[in-house]
């Protein structure tokens, strides 16, 4: 159930080890996606209303550079669902050694899902303005979204959609192990029959439908991350945790096994859609092209296939003390979320026409190295507070 009380080893520090660097690695290669947007000013959206798109080229980079660039990044937003789901299962197991109800640990749950609307709306958004205020680049190098309307002025992006998954699984993570992944995978195939076709690309969908399917444009709302199909990830992270909490020896085994389905499904899925000897995005590159916007059964079995092989590896390189930065990150998510937005936004302004993917990138990694000491200092300060601390919402 929610809190597993069997366990075949005590509690250890390392066995979250593999979970923090999985987590600094992904905020580390999701920087790169962002420092595309601010600093090349290249930045696709796989949207269900277009073809997966031909990656841009732009500032003299090749249409490889741009789609590396891009699809590596996939993998960063399934691996903030599914970590945050097995960090509830932990943090719930955590609080109630030390006293607390399930009310009171859903109240916290819940709590912290609707303050991270609100830096969404408050903190986050300024950062994106930036970089649009910056740029003197054509609006036709952005893919824009589906719908229309009005201006938008009300963005949903990933940080809204996790803070939403947060509610919404604070009530169901007590369910059964198999009934958290027949609701993930009902989120998931919900989604996938409730996704307009590609001729309904101008359709203004009511709010309600953008929120929870469809991700696009309706006057006021402007929606990326639509809320249904994000919450499979977060159950596949809540089984996974408890797994790993049961066995944790077996961190590795349980992740390369879930890599290798995973993987299956996704080769079986693309080959089965690539029949079409005409298709308009032949190759490697079409192949790999994947509807990320709302996610597509293949992109999350490529992404999660890969998030977990990487964790395997992690699990398997506990001791390799090189790779421990990468904990300083994955200890201070969020923190590590704003700053670096807010970083490459002022960095932008360098950079209004864009440029080169190995300047962008050498941009990337000097920002890296700069907030390492930030982040380091922020992760000692939360430890540092009670479990009751505000500063534990964030």
């Amino acid at each position: 159930m929610f809190y597993p009380t069997t366990m075949t080893q005590p509690v250890t520090a390392n066995r979250f080890t593999a979970f923090d660097r999985l987590r600094g690695l992904i905020m580390v290669v999701m920087a790169i996606d962002h420092a595309s947007f601010y600093i090349a000013r290249v930045h696709a959206s796989e949207y269900w209303s277009t073809l997966p798109p031909f990656y841009e080229s732009h500032g003299g980079a090749s249409v490889w550079w741009s789609f590396v660039t891009r699809w590596i990044t996939h993998l960063c937003a399934p691996g903030f669902f599914m970590l945050m789901g097995a960090s509830m299962v932990w943090l719930g197991k955590a609080r109630q050694q030390q006293g607390w109800s399930h009310a009171r640990i859903r109240k916290f749950f819940i709590t912290r899902g609707l303050i991270l609307l609100v830096i969404q709306q408050l903190v986050e958004d300024p950062a994106w303005l930036l970089g649009f205020i910056s740029s003197k680049v054509p609006d036709t190098l952005m893919d824009r979204a589906p719908g229309g309307g009005y201006e938008a002025f009300v963005p949903v992006l990933v940080i809204s959609a996790l803070g939403v998954g947060m509610i919404v699984w604070s009530f169901l993570i007590e369910l059964p192990s198999v009934v958290v992944l027949a609701v993930s995978a009902l989120a998931l195939a919900v989604s996938v029959l409730m996704t307009p076709l590609a001729t309904q690309a101008a359709t203004l969908f009511p709010v309600w439908q953008r929120l929870l399917f469809v991700p696009g444009h309706t006057n006021f709302i402007d929606v990326v991350y639509s809320f249904v199909p994000w919450l499979a990830p977060a159950g596949l992270g809540i089984v996974l945790a408890r797994l790993v909490y049961k066995r944790p020896e077996k961190t590795m085994w349980l992740s390369v096994a879930g890599s290798i389905v995973l993987l299956i499904m996704f080769v079986v899925m693309r080959s089965a859609s690539q029949g079409d000897p005409h298709s308009p995005l032949p190759g490697f590159i079409g192949f790999m092209s994947l509807t990320k916007y709302p996610p597509s059964p293949a992109f999350f079995s490529a992404t999660l296939g890969i998030d977990l092989l990487l964790l395997a590896v992690f699990a398997m390189t506990v001791a390799t003390r090189w790779l421990a930065p990468l904990e300083v990150f994955g200890r201070s998510p969020l923190f590590f979320y704003l700053l670096h937005l807010y970083v490459f936004g002022i960095a932008s302004f360098a950079f209004p026409n864009g440029t080169s993917f190995p300047v962008m990138y050498a941009v990337w990694a000097v920002a890296i190295v700069a907030m390492y000491p930030a982040c380091r200092w922020y992760g000692r300060f939360k430890s540092s507070t009670p479990s009751e601390s505000v500063w534990r919402l964030l």
